[in-house]
Parts: C-alpha cells; structure tokens; sequence
C-alpha cells in the first residue's frame, strides 16, 4: 500500500505547484515584473508590501493633488505601483523620462519595476506642481 501514499503525497506536492505558478503568472500578469498597467482603468491589484529601507513592493497613493509616501523608499529591483484616489485625471512621469504612465483615471494604477539604486524625482504631467521621489537602495 505504499503507491497510494505516494500518489496522495504526489497530487498534494502538484496542487502546491499549480497554485505557487498560478500566483507567480498572475504578479507576472499584472505588471509586477516591468512597469506599467497604463490603460487608466482600475487593474487587478496594487503590489503590496511595507515601506521601508527592505520593501520589494510599494504601494502609493495619488490623493488631494500629492504623492503618497514622500519620498518613496524601495529596495532595487523592487516595484512601486502608484493609485489614483482622485477624482481628477494625473499621471506618474519621472523627470528623467524613465518611466511615464498614462493618464490615469480614479481608481486606475500604474507600477514601475526599479532595477538601479539612486533617486528619482516624478511630476504629474498634468498637474506640475505634484512631486516626488523615489529612493532606490541596493
């Protein structure tokens, strides 16, 4: 009767595997891994994680016309995916164009992957006087 524990052991291990590809394809679907889900409707879902010197994952706010965190903190390779609360049209544009989102209707996100460490200041395209920055550690 060894074989049915095997199978019963094999199908637990496979239903682990499906799910752990499953949630790997998804954060993979919905832009984690590179930078924008710029279409400016509402996506799946905001990478979350907490902020700080270690975070990987950053979640940010666009609400009452400002940037929120001030300034972001994200480990490199990390990602900070920004959402819209405002009822009004902005955008996430770094001011040395290496990342620059749609506009971005209320309730639609944007994410950018941040592979090297250094600082990089953002503007609302729409709204100038809207800033930020984000702060890459190694």
């Amino acid at each position: 009767m060894g074989t049915p524990a095997k199978v019963a052991f094999g199908a637990a291990t496979l239903i682990t595997i499906v799910i752990a590809v499953g949630a790997v394809t998804s954060a993979a679907s919905t832009g984690s891994s590179s930078s924008s889900d710029s279409s400016g409707r509402p996506s799946a879902g905001p990478a979350t994680g907490a902020a700080g010197p270690q975070a990987t994952a950053v979640t940010a706010k666009i609400a009452d016309f400002a940037f929120s965190p001030e300034p972001i903190t994200v480990k490199a390779g990390g990602t900070v995916t920004w959402t819209n609360d405002d009822p009004f049209a902005h955008t996430v544009k770094a001011k040395d164009a290496t990342f620059d989102s749609a506009d971005l209707v209320e309730g639609a996100t944007f994410r950018h992957t941040f592979s090297q460490p250094g600082s990089y200041p953002y503007i609302c395209g729409i709204h100038n006087s809207m800033t930020g920055t984000v702060v890459v550690l190694p």
